[in-house]
């Protein structure tokens, strides 16, 4: 097994620590540093091409690799030769499922694994391990962008010709308060355009490359996708009117919004119109409420003073 760590040109002492560790621990562990903070993405772009191991598996620093997750990771791979292999993680000493599909079993169901991944609506790198071949160099983390793990998994997941999910923590997630997520959540008053606009943007030409390798893309995996997009869109309007409510002119609330909803509509499979109708028909009248409330609020002015919708 080969470890390798890299200084993002911190400042806090990690590498006095990591060049400790380097110094106490197996030889194979390497430690790696940049001369200037590049961000997360570079971090992982560097490491992926100093990586000689047959698979890949990202941890942030700020979390932990729970006791025998490797252990149990090798024997998988004694027994089987997936191109991906998903497990769960905790959070809050709670245990945190990271995908919806067969469990225990090598499968070469490539769009069960798209699908899954989107019903979980758990992108994250660190609870996958990859072929290190399935990252090949038209595959990298977006250089500074947040919501790196959104651009890439589901890319990544096309490529896998088989997988095997492990339904079993092998990491353990801090929550931080400073944290992307955290921050975005969290801050009042404040609604920042930018990681807003990564979130929504992330997922750019994805729908037209599954169609490469799934040329028929079941029913019920459009809805996962549809689902995900609408979901991240119902929670950016809350994230708008928990900020700017009341800061901010109300037509100006609403033209944001109408302009992140078309963002998010251009990269999902169908309007959230027509999901909304399958919400209602597949029984989901929460989800039809959330989504009709935020559809309600970034229609156009025109349409919202009654004018007739034009025609398709």
């Amino acid at each position: 097994m080969e470890v390798i760590l890299l200084d993002d040109a911190s400042t806090d002492g990690s590498l006095r620590l990591c060049s400790e560790i380097c110094l106490q621990s197996h030889p194979q562990v390497r430690l790696m540093r940049h001369a200037s903070n590049a961000g997360l993405s570079a971090a992982r772009n560097t490491m992926l091409g100093a990586a000689r191991g047959d698979y890949i598996w990202f941890v942030d620093s700020d979390d932990e690799v729970m006791p025998g997750a490797v252990a149990r990771l090798r024997s998988i791979l004694d027994c089987n030769t997936p191109d991906l292999l998903l497990c769960d993680f905790r959070k809050l000493d709670k245990n945190v499922q990271s995908f919806v599909g067969p469990a225990n079993l090598m499968s070469t169901d490539r769009e069960a694994l798209v699908r899954g991944i989107f019903a979980s609506r758990r992108m994250h790198s660190w609870s996958k391990i990859a072929r290190r071949e399935l990252w090949s160099d038209d595959l990298r983390f977006p250089v500074g962008r947040c919501f790196e793990d959104m651009a890439t998994t589901p890319f990544l997941a096309l490529r896998a010709r088989s997988f095997y999910y492990c339904p079993e923590p092998w990491i353990r997630y801090r929550v931080r308060a400073d944290s992307i997520t955290g921050i975005m959540s969290r801050t009042r008053g404040r609604f920042d355009d930018s990681k807003n606009r990564d979130v929504a943007t992330a997922l750019t030409g994805f729908v037209a490359a599954a169609r490469g390798p799934l040329p028929n893309l079941s029913d019920e995996t459009l809805y996962c996708i549809a689902q995900f997009w609408a979901k991240e869109f119902t929670k950016l309007c809350w994230r708008l009117l928990s900020a700017r409510f009341g800061r901010d002119r109300w037509a100006d609330l609403r033209a944001k919004a109408r302009d992140y909803r078309g963002l998010m509509e251009e990269r999902a499979p169908m309007p959230f119109a027509v999901l909304n109708q399958l919400h209602l028909r597949r029984g989901k009248p929460g989800r039809w409420v959330i989504l009709g409330l935020c559809l309600f609020f970034s229609r156009s002015e025109t349409r919202a003073r009654g004018s007739p919708p034009r025609s398709a």
